[in-house]
């Protein structure tokens, strides 16, 4: 009987909603702007992943990912990282921190400060100047044995050149002769693990050795990390196409991983905003006085009121037409959401007038019975005024239905305009397949 009213009332409603919604996004992504909060759970997606804070402070400061965002142009300025990462950059500056590691995680790396050390003890400057440079040369065969093909060779190339560095400086030779065995554990795995790979035709690329002495190091320094890229690169060597690199592989693999970890994090965020977006959409609808409640009796009660909005509907654009570029601050985006309400006649916001208080006393704080809510004013001839808000709920029943309409609202604009665009799309094409009202009212 009353179809056609009902589906009027709901395409009115939901197109409020809609409006409500825009008007919660643009707050709502304003409000993020300002706390980077997407930037902060990447960042700390990022270091669970990582498992060390200095490892990932070292991923956002190298070039690739640093490229992303923009540096701070003044000293001491708060650094804004980047909310999104794209899944190659992400495996492609990862492998190159782990080849690091190999090198700088190295026990010639590692003891390199101690040596500085003493050879600032030495007195000759001449002296100094080239045990450093015999020492430079001690590190940089150290980082060509992932390089070398020879494997043993090179190990005992490195293991001689510090048995003759100590010779020739005595003051070292005992820091020394504990590096030796430390160097004989630390390559010899990387040593055997390539003979292995050499044995078996596994692989054979430098970059992928050089790779796999990084994980090695990972392994004493980030057991967590090293277990997790551990993992990828064999399931690199299972799952990867025949004929496949194993670089190629285990990128692949990096960046599967990092989308994995993103799905989860997207996860999260969303119910986060969600919550965020009930929150700021109640708070609209409490500033503005949007009762859903309110709102639909209205339309129930005023034809002409649901087919002015009708009309509004059907020619509204998408929500992202409705977006500028420029994400508004609240003290721009509630006075137009403001206005766009005011356009369709809908019953809302907050009359403040002169109150008849029936005999109570006026207060700000009505704690005791007989007490009205509003200021206590006086005008030209004298006459004492009550001023306050006129459509307060009179009772509790009045302010059980204002609350309940106001959390509609607050529980409408959470769901997020494109879903309440489409609704109302589907809702104003349904109506539209239907008789319209005059037509129905000449059939009678």
């Amino acid at each position: 009987m009353y179809l056609q009213e009902i589906l009027e009332v709901a395409i009115g409603l939901v197109f409020v909603w809609l409006v409500v919604s825009i008007g919660t996004m643009s707050l709502h992504e304003w409000l993020g702007n300002i706390a980077n909060s997407r930037a902060k759970g990447l960042e700390k997606a990022i270091i669970q992943m990582l498992s060390s804070p200095d490892l990932t402070r070292r991923f956002y400061e190298y070039p690739l990912i640093a490229n992303l965002y923009q540096q701070p142009k003044k000293k001491g300025q708060k650094v804004r990282l980047p909310s999104y990462i794209p899944a190659n950059k992400f495996s492609a500056a990862l492998f190159e921190l782990i080849i690091q590691a190999g090198t700088e995680n190295s026990p010639v790396q590692v003891m390199t400060d101690q040596i500085e050390q003493h050879l600032n003890a030495l007195e000759s400057p001449e002296q100094q100047k080239l045990a450093r440079e015999d020492w430079i040369a001690i590190l940089e065969t150290a980082k060509n044995i992932a390089a070398s093909g020879a494997g043993s060779a090179a190990l005992d190339s490195l293991k001689f050149q510090v048995q003759a560095y100590g010779e020739k400086y005595p003051e070292l030779k005992p820091t020394l002769e504990v590096l030796i065995p430390q160097v004989d554990t630390y390559y010899g795995q990387f040593v055997n693990q390539q003979r292995t790979a050499t044995e078996t035709g596994a692989d054979t690329d430098l970059i992928m050795r050089q790779f796999r002495l990084g994980v090695l190091a990972l392994q004493k320094t980030n057991p967590r990390l090293g277990a997790s890229v551990t993992a990828i690169i064999r399931q690199g060597e299972v799952l990867a196409p025949q004929g496949e690199l194993p670089v190629a592989s285990t990128r692949t693999n990096l960046e599967s991983w990092f989308n994995d970890s993103m799905s989860r994090i997207s996860g999260s965020y969303k119910r986060h905003a969600q919550l965020n977006a009930f929150i700021i959409g109640f708070i609209l609808a409490l500033i503005l006085n949007v009762d859903s409640i309110n709102v639909a009796t209205s339309l129930w009660r005023e034809p002409t009121l649901r087919q002015t909005i009708i009309a509004e509907a059907q020619n509204y654009p998408p929500p992202a037409a409705s977006q500028t570029g420029s994400t508004p601050g609240p003290l721009q985006n509630i006075p137009a959401l403001k206005t766009q309400l005011q356009a369709l006649n809908i019953p809302f916001g907050w009359t403040i007038g002169s109150m008849n208080t029936g005999g109570g006393q006026c207060t700000l704080l009505p704690i005791k019975p007989g007490q009205v809510w509003g200021i206590t004013s006086r005008d030209n001839s004298g006459k004492v005024n009550c001023s306050g808000i006129m459509n307060l709920p009179v009772d509790l029943n009045g302010w059980l239905a204002k609350v309940i309409g106001m959390l509609l609202t607050g529980a409408a604009a959470a769901q997020g305009a494109p879903f309440w665009f489409d609704i109302l799309k589907k809702l104003v094409n349904v109506r539209g397949t239907g008789a319209k009202p005059e037509e129905q009212q000449a059939v009678g």
